[in-house]
């Protein structure tokens, strides 16, 4: 169990990141029957947050140091990505007090670097102990 506090917290984390994306934070909903661009953003979040999801369980059910450390990795690279993809990459509603802007941007963005904080945490503790095992 010790072993795998820090997998734990990433897949807590990306479970939140995931399925918080589409209902506790989600973006605008439709609008005239119709999708606002931040509704794009919040499937991407979702799409990248459920390959998290899947590495982050990876990480912990695997028992080679190495490769856990190399997921840790990835799942670090991906939080990072998710970061910049609400209003950076993929555009937002244009009123700055609509929902996408006031709860799900700054939530994607606090939960993707705490995210990211841990993974790095985890793969650099990863690469260390695997090096050491040679």
């Amino acid at each position: 169990m010790k072993k795998n506090i820090l997998g734990i917290a990433e897949l807590l984390t990306a479970l939140l990141l995931t399925i918080g994306s589409f209902t506790i934070f989600k973006a605008c909903g439709a609008h005239e029957g119709k999708y606002m661009a931040c509704h794009w953003a919040q499937n991407a979040v979702t799409l990248i947050g459920t390959v998290i999801t899947l590495l982050a369980l990876l990480r912990i059910l695997l028992k080679n140091k190495g490769i856990k450390a190399g997921l840790a990795s990835g799942v670090f690279l991906l939080a990072v990505s998710v970061i910049f993809i609400p209003d950076s990459v993929i555009s937002l509603c244009m009123m700055d007090t609509m929902r996408c802007h006031t709860i799900f941007k700054p939530t994607v963005i606090v939960t993707a670097c705490v995210l990211a904080a841990v993974s790095g945490i985890d793969s650099a503790v990863g690469i260390t102990k695997a090096g050491k095992d040679k």
